[in-house]
């Protein structure tokens, strides 16, 4: 789908956002919207994954069924924030640069940008591939902290790049940024706390209406 240094005309400019969504919280809402509004995207896609990988066992014991979690995705998605079955439909292994290869045959026309929050950065070459993911696809580093001033350097050491790349941005800029994690919703689930201001009052609902974290 695109050639650096070659001038290409694609017809939508698409993030992604990857993630279990287990369930899906304001932090995820602040990512999709602030990239969309400052990278001028067409659309922000919440790619559910379909299953989680046995790199990490812990969060592969626990996780919630996909039905369960499109559904609290599908409820928090809205205008051009849209969730995507994309890999239940083409790539069950939930294998990133999977997605990304097949996305660029089914939308050979739209260019496709995965978003990276700046907390995975820690254990990005445990992903399948990764260098391919730097050298031919299109990513963005959205901080997850306040420590702006050395996000820059945690890329270049995490992806074993001199320089940034063409290819690879970093958002930067009045950001609001959040903690926030979807561990935190299902902990204070189980404490029986509030969760309202994180999730919302719908997907709150679909919650208790499932009985889902309570153990």
């Amino acid at each position: 789908m695109c050639e650096y240094g070659v001038l290409q005309l694609f017809s939508m400019k698409i993030a992604l956002l990857g993630g279990a969504f287990d369930p899906i919280h304001i932090g995820h809402y602040l990512v999709a919207e602030q990239v969309k509004e400052q990278l001028k995207m067409d659309e922000v896609w919440l790619m559910v994954c379909y299953s989680y990988f046995p790199e990490f066992p812990d969060k592969l014991a626990r996780i919630t069924s996909y039905e369960e979690r499109f559904k609290m995705a599908s409820l928090g998605s809205h205008g051009d924030v849209k969730v995507s079955n994309f890999e239940e439909k083409y790539n069950k292994r939930s294998r990133t640069i999977d997605t990304l290869r097949l996305l660029r045959n089914h939308f050979p026309h739209d260019a496709f940008y995965w978003i990276i929050g700046s907390d995975a950065l820690p254990t990005f070459r445990l992903w399948n591939h990764w260098e391919e993911l730097i050298k031919d696809h299109n990513l963005i580093i959205f901080p997850r902290d306040t420590d702006f001033k050395t996000l820059e350097k945690r890329v270049k050491k995490s992806f074993g790049l001199n320089e940034i790349s063409n290819n690879i941005t970093i958002v930067e800029g009045d950001l609001i940024v959040s903690t926030i994690s979807s561990t935190h919703v299902r902990e204070r689930v189980k404490n029986r706390l509030p969760i309202i201001p994180l999730v919302g009052n719908t997907v709150k609902k679909y919650i208790e209406e499932k009985k889902l974290y309570l153990k």
